[in-house]
């Protein structure tokens, strides 16, 4: 039977920070709720831009801005302010980008006027795909109080004049801290602890680097992805085998307050960090008011 390749996003913008104007905002004075739709494992809300769309956004808790592909940004009306060029940072390498803005953002009841984004100089992604359009986390953790993405019950709630509150049931809640805008959480196996990233615009598990791997006692082992995986993110593209991406098997990992016996790790570039694969199937909230992550199941 003949394999074909296999198309996996893997977003990541950091250390992606620039000096931001204020942002004019029309909070409601209630919590705004907008369906949600998984898209190759990752979160994807529609907003409108401009007036114009709607347009399918990744939401990304693991990009510090906006950004969008120069098609995109062409059929949103988003224009260059004039500033300096910068570099996106991701997974697989860098990539030129123009400061932009949003004159309005409206995601369900939440108007945002003057929001700053950036537009890639050079398209990463194909045309409409996954990942071509980035919500980031920027303008959203400054305005709302908390954000849950239910991948329950598919939607984002927006949490504007109270602090967040979870339902009824197993409830885990866990230090959450900022590293360059982006939220980091701890976790460990076998009394090793690293930081984190929560990221949803990745659509795998727990993943560590080779270093962190080594450190587990798995320098060499564990089963390759194989050549017909291609991994594409911010910076390029690469087959899984040409950077040796591969997985393991920990006895168990500790993070949000749990114990996972007989945890798969992913061995990749990037980060570390925690992907929507392990977030399926609970109600993950950024207690932005209360730097802390709640985990309803």
């Amino acid at each position: 039977m003949k394999t074909f390749p296999v198309l996996l996003l893997i977003c990541l913008l950091s250390s992606c920070m620039l000096p931001l104007p204020p942002v004019a905002s029309q909070n409601p004075a209630v919590e705004v709720v907008v369906p949600m739709q998984l898209q190759a494992g990752t979160p994807q809300v529609v907003a409108s831009i401009n007036g114009h769309g709607a347009f399918p956004l990744l939401l990304d808790t693991g990009a510090t801005m906006s950004v969008f592909e120069p098609d995109v940004a062409t059929g949103c009306g988003l224009l260059p302010t004039g500033g300096h060029r910068v570099q996106v940072r991701g997974v697989h390498g860098s990539t030129g980008a123009s400061q932009a803005m949003m004159s309005t953002m409206a995601l369900g009841q939440w108007r945002a006027t003057d929001v700053p984004c950036l537009v890639r100089g050079v398209s990463s992604f194909r045309s409409g795909g996954v990942g071509s359009a980035i919500l980031g986390l920027d303008h959203l953790r400054r305005y709302c109080s908390f954000m849950t993405i239910d991948y329950q019950r598919g939607s984002v709630e927006l949490g504007f004049a109270r602090a967040f509150q979870p339902r009824s049931g197993a409830v885990t809640r866990t230090p959450l801290r900022w590293a360059n805008g982006l939220p980091v959480i701890r976790v460990s196996s076998g009394g090793i602890t690293w930081d984190a990233l929560v990221d949803s615009g990745s659509s795998w598990g727990i993943v560590i680097d080779q270093s962190l791997a080594a450190r587990l006692g798995h320098a060499q082992d564990g089963v390759g992805m194989g050549h017909d995986l291609i991994l594409t993110g911010v910076g390029g593209s690469v087959r899984a085998d040409q950077v040796g991406a591969r997985t393991i098997q920990v006895p168990a990992t500790m993070l949000c307050g749990e114990t996972h016996p007989g945890t798969i790790l992913y061995v990749m570039p990037g980060p570390r960090r925690v992907g929507s694969r392990f977030w399926q199937g609970t109600r993950l909230t950024l207690d932005f008011r209360g730097n802390a992550l709640w985990l309803e199941r």
